[in-house]
């Protein structure tokens, strides 16, 4: 009986876990940036999870058998939803789509997954209703549930998006779904045949329930949820956008709720061992912080995972330990739901309004420590015992922080802000802190004053000019003394420079006149280039790549880069340039299909160097738009220069299916250009026929494509972004 409840709730939980990501890409080409589509999505499940825990714990006033009939008509209720698919329909136009959107999540998957949702409390219920053994401690079932969720999770891009079109991915879910409902279906037979009571409702005395209970509860399911997502975005963002690493953070999460729930597993202990092991790994993770490392990149990654599984062990040990009996089991769930929703809203909702860096993540690293349970009061030694003070210290809880924070302000002022001696001073505070850990209070206010005292105090390094933050990224304006630059970074990706002074801006990093860039502006014919539709603003530096008379529009998604690029503080391509250019705020991809047909020479596609890609841009049906909204002997240019995704393969391919000419040129800058600026980039150029290349077709440093024929070509129906990872 435990196997098969075990797996009814392991196929379910990997289930949902499919889905998510699933319909995420669904609804994917329909909007457009992946930057809406993702946070809305996760979001819309994590209300819909809470939901489905909310109706296990609505219907737990029924009988366990009637509990389990109302479950099956819903399961069936749910199928026909089935197979998953969106509608051929697109946003109202002018409009925020979010609404629809969540409309539309709602009317496709929506119920599905509302009905699976239900069945991680609802079948330890179920089993908790039983004469098995295993009834008296049904939580071992969450583990399994964790475990599926895990499973699912690395499913879908290591197996499912890599063999299954958007459409086969549907139908084969659908075939899933049956396997959970048939598990389902045992599981309640299972009840009916060995429940211990048959009309009257399955309750063991419910234990009473303390308010302060229950949010310890929400607290310890909100905080590490906010953890692993501050998390993600630190890693992903600002140390190393390395493809899919966000999956990496989000499986530890999971396998910190297997170890913790897990039979085999004492809870108390592990409290103990997160308790005692948290003080060192959350002051690695600060002074990394404070301190602004990035390298060694393989020593961060272990850091910072670190100090994310050692919280959730921690936190979700202390959730076991409190689990109540199964009288409050669906009540738990509820809370436990609740409080991952909380922490998921905080990350991805208010902290992007509200602060204007990655506040979000240090923040949950204090509070973290603040839900440590003070260590067992030790017997003093003969010196406090004559020496220690009687009378209350909370309030040093409160006056240790602030003299430290005040301390390290002071030293860093004294001392002329340096990197060295901030980060000395950082590491001699943190030092000092770790002696407060048997005060969990004061230990978690001083990592606070460590984090807030230092960033401020020492201003060291190249000099911020400017902050900003928004849906889509977390960015930075950098005064480069060495290089005599203006920089703008998004995380660590820069997207684009201009040299100091008041003389006319030149392109610089990917964008140079010696570059593939500079060369297609220059000797592409001058049709191609008299009007020029772009992807990606940048800093707008393409904007000195026009001749005189010409015509520029660039496509932005992000309001924030627009206003950046605007501000001639920092950067004046957009004043200065030949051409004074058009700018279009919205997804590239949908803005363009509002654009006339034929309406431009060159279409440049400026929007894969983040790292990220958004592959609804770089997909056959996305060319074939770009192929319309350009004249007869126009081309498309590609900035395919990224760290860690080789795009050759894929434009090969669909300039393959499309009887398209693809050129690629890579250029490496030799030293002397570096120190002016310029920057490694790659450049695809795709035309309908070779006497559209103009004079490049005769340049051998433009080479043919290489396409990969045992890869099938991406379409808005399938893509697979891991297979194009560089792993060198």
């Amino acid at each position: 009986m435990t196997i098969l409840y075990s797996l009814a709730v392991f196929v379910s939980a990997a289930l949902l876990f499919v889905l998510e990501p699933m319909v995420g890409k669904f609804v994917l080409p329909l909007l457009g940036s992946a930057p809406e589509v993702w946070p809305t999505t996760v979001l819309f499940f994590q209300a819909a999870l809470l939901a489905g825990y909310g109706f296990a714990h609505l219907t737990s006033r029924l009988p366990a058998r009637r509990q389990a009939l109302v479950q099956l008509v819903l399961l069936v209720g749910a199928a026909a939803a089935l197979p998953i698919g969106v509608p051929d329909s697109s946003p109202p136009a002018g409009e925020n789509p979010i609404p629809w959107l969540v409309g539309l999540l709602a009317t496709t998957a929506g119920l599905p997954f509302f009905a699976l949702a239900a069945l991680g409390p609802m079948l330890q219920r179920w089993l908790a209703g039983t004469r098995h053994r295993a009834a008296r401690d049904p939580y071992f079932l969450f583990a399994a549930s964790n475990g599926g969720s895990l499973l699912g999770l690395l499913a879908y891009p290591l197996v499912v998006e890599w063999q299954l079109s958007l459409g086969g991915q549907g139908k084969a879910w659908s075939v899933g779904y049956a396997v959970g409902f048939a598990l389902v279906v045992a599981s309640a037979l299972a009840l009916w045949l060995h429940g211990r009571e048959r009309a009257a409702p399955v309750r063991a005395e419910p234990e009473r329930i303390e308010w302060r209970r229950r949010l310890l509860w929400l607290a310890l399911a909100a905080v590490p949820s906010s953890l692993m997502l501050g998390t993600t975005t630190y890693l992903t963002r600002d140390v190393s956008p390395v493809p899919l690493l966000w999956v990496v953070p989000l499986s530890l999460y999971l396998l910190t709720f297997v170890v913790a729930f897990s039979p085999w597993t004492n809870a108390e202990r592990l409290t103990v061992l997160g308790r005692r092991l948290l003080p060192i790994a959350a002051m690695l993770v600060v002074y990394t912080l404070v301190v602004g490392a990035q390298r060694p990149l393989a020593g961060l990654l272990v850091i910072h995972l670190g100090g994310l599984v050692v919280a959730g062990l921690l936190c979700h040990g202390r959730l076991a330990a409190e689990r109540p009996g199964t009288g409050r089991l669906t009540e738990f769930y509820l809370w436990v739901a609740l409080g991952g929703a909380l922490g998921g809203a905080f990350n991805a909702v208010i902290a992007p309004l509200v602060f204007p860096g990655l506040i979000e993540y240090p923040l949950a690293i204090v509070a973290a420590c603040l839900l440590r349970p003070a260590p067992p009061k030790k017997r003093p030694d003969l010196l406090e015992f004559f020496f220690r003070d009687a009378r209350p210290t909370r309030w040093m809880d409160v006056i240790v922080p602030l003299l430290l924070a005040v301390a390290i302000a002071a030293v860093l002022v004294a001392t002329g802000q340096s990197r060295p001696v901030a980060g000395a001073v950082a590491g001699a505070a943190c030092g000092l802190a770790v002696n407060l850990y048997r005060r969990p209070l004061r230990f978690a206010l001083a990592l606070g004053a460590i984090l807030l005292a230092v960033p401020l105090a020492g201003t060291y390094g190249d000099q911020v000019l400017d902050r900003a933050r928004s849906f889509f990224g977390i960015y930075k304006v950098v005064a480069n003394e060495e290089r005599g630059l203006h920089e703008l970074y998004s995380g660590t990706t820069l997207h684009g420079a201009q040299r100091f002074g008041p003389q006319r801006p030149e392109p610089l990093t990917y964008f140079s006149r010696a570059g593939p860039a500079g060369q297609v502006f220059a000797q592409l014919p001058p049709q191609s280039t008299s009007r020029v539709a772009t992807v990606g603003l940048g800093v707008g530096s393409i904007a000195c790549l026009q001749r005189p008379g010409t015509h520029l529009t660039f496509y932005e998604i992000d309001p924030e880069v627009v206003r950046i690029a605007r501000n001639r503080r920092f950067f004046t391509f957009l004043r200065d340039c030949p051409v004074t250019p058009a700018i279009v705020t919205g997804d590239g991809r949908r803005s363009l299909e509002r654009a006339p047909r034929a309406s431009f020479g060159l279409v440049v596609l400026d929007a894969f160097n983040s790292d990220a890609i958004p592959v609804h841009l770089i997909t056959r049906e996305a060319v074939e738009l770009y192929l319309s909204r350009s004249t007869r002997g126009g081309a498309l240019l590609f900035n395919a220069t990224n760290r860690y995704v080789d795009l050759e393969p894929v434009l090969g391919n669909i300039a393959e299916d499309l009887n398209l000419t693809c050129r690629i040129r890579e250029d490496t800058p030799n030293k002397a250009e570096q120190n002016r600026g310029y920057e490694r980039s790659i450049w695809t150029l795709l035309v309908r026929r070779p006497m559209d290349l103009g004079t490049i077709r005769f340049d051998r440093r433009w080479k043919r494509c290489i396409a990969d024929p045992s890869a099938q070509t991406w379409t808005d129906d399938y893509s697979n972004p891991l297979s194009v990872v560089d792993w060198g």
